[in-house]
């Protein structure tokens, strides 16, 4: 079963999204998807976010969707991760692997 998490600080949050939509707003304005799920997890984890940017975009057919942001704030930045996959870890590696990170 596929299902949308969002990554940050190192802890997998469920999130209630639909594929369609993080599909369409993965390719047409990804901070919206940000806003929506990762903000407030964020800012619960480091404070409040000054902006937010994409980082990068992964996408494979048969392991699943991965968008990073870098959101700063007043420390410095942090990356989170919208990921929508039937594995959140398998996609998760993949994405890490395709960037030649461990």
């Amino acid at each position: 079963m596929w299902h949308a998490v969002a990554y940050v600080c190192d802890v997998l949050h469920p999130v209630d999204a639909e594929a369609t939509m993080l599909f369409t707003l993965a390719e047409m304005n990804p901070l919206r998807l940000f806003e929506k799920y990762l903000r407030p997890l964020v800012e619960r984890c480091v404070g409040e976010v000054k902006e937010a940017e994409v980082g990068d975009i992964y996408f494979d057919p048969g392991i699943g969707l991965v968008i990073e942001y870098i959101a700063r704030h007043s420390r410095g930045a942090v990356s989170a991760k919208l990921i929508y996959s039937h594995s959140p870890e398998k996609a998760l590696a993949a994405y890490y692997a395709r960037r030649g990170r461990p």
